[in-house]
C-alpha cells in the first residue's frame, strides 16, 4: 500500500462521480474501473500481513471491490517494488466502498501501516477495453505501458492477436487492454497485459515472435509506442 492512498481514493471518487475475473469476455464491460497504486517497500512481509489482517475484517468483507497485490519483479528503471490493484464493477461501487472505508477503523489502521512501511510512486485509474480469460488463475503477467494514437484500430489488432495466441497455446492466461482515464501522461495512454498460470509459461512462450506477432507489429507500428514493458507476479488477493 501507499501512504497517499487514503486521500487519493477519495479525491478520485469526488472527481469521477477489471483486473477482476473475466470469463472469456472479449468485450469488456465499460462500467468496470481499476485503481493501480505503485509503491516501494523494504518490508514486503509487513505489507502482506497488514493486507491479510484487513481482509479478515467485516469492513473488507462487506466491500464491493477486488484487491490484488503484485510484485513488480522486472520493471526497468522504475523504483517501485509492488502495486496494489483495486477493481470495482462500477463507479457506484467505488464510491460506496470508499464511503464505507472512511468510517472504517480497520481501513484507517491499514493506511497507518502503509504510511510507515512504504513510499508511493504512481497512481492510475483505468477502464477495460478488452478482457479475456480468468485472472483469478494467473500467477504472472507481462505488462505493456504505451501510447496509442488510434484506439479502435489497436483494440481490433490486439484482440485478434490475443485470440490467435490463445488458440495456439502461446498465451495460457488472461489478457486485456486498459485505457488510462486518471493519471494519464503524454507517453502512457493505455496498458495491455497477458498472463499465465505459472512463470514458466510466460517466460518461455508469451508473445514470442510468431507469425501472428510479427503481423501485429506491422499493423500497430505507426499507432503504438511502448514506453515500458514490465513482468510482475501475483502476491495475493485480499
Amino acid at each position: 500500500m501507499i501512504h497517499k492512498l487514503n486521500t487519493l481514493v477519495f479525491a478520485i471518487a469526488a472527481a469521477f462521480l477489471s483486473i477482476g475475473a473475466q470469463a472469456d469476455n472479449h468485450a469488456a464491460s465499460p462500467e468496470g474501473i481499476t485503481g493501480i497504486f505503485s509503491f516501494s517497500t523494504n518490508n514486503p512481509a509487513g505489507v502482506v500481513a497488514s493486507l491479510t489482517e484487513f481482509a479478515e475484517t467485516d469492513c473488507r468483507k462487506n466491500a464491493s471491490v477486488n484487491i490484488r497485490l503484485m510484485a513488480d519483479n522486472w520493471n526497468g528503471t522504475e523504483s517501485n517494488t509492488h502495486s496494489v490493484l483495486m477493481t470495482f464493477a462500477s463507479a457506484e461501487d467505488m464510491l460506496s466502498t470508499f464511503a464505507s472505508f472512511q468510517q472504517c477503523e480497520p481501513w484507517q489502521k491499514l493506511m497507518a501501516s502503509s504510511s510507515a512501511n512504504s513510499t508511493p510512486h504512481s497512481e492510475y485509474l483505468v477502464r477495460p477495453l478488452v478482457a479475456g480469460g480468468d485472472t483469478t488463475k494467473d500467477a504472472m503477467y507481462m505488462i505493456w505501458q504505451m501510447r496509442v494514437e488510434n484506439e479502435p484500430a489497436y483494440v481490433e489488432a490486439w484482440t485478434q492477436l490475443m485470440e490467435s495466441q490463445v488458440e495456439t497455446g502461446d498465451v495460457t492466461g488472461a489478457y486485456g487492454l486498459w485505457r488510462v482515464v486518471g493519471g494519464a501522461e503524454s507517453d502512457y495512454t493505455h496498458l495491455a497485459y497477458a498472463g499465465a498460470p505459472n512463470p514458466l509459461d510466460i517466460l518461455s512462450s508469451s508473445l514470442q515472435p510468431t507469425e501472428a506477432v510479427q503481423k501485429f507489429y506491422m499493423e500497430v507500428g505507426e499507432i503504438r509506442t511502448v514506453t515500458r514493458q514490465v513482468m510482475n507476479t501475483v502476491v495475493g488477493d485480499f
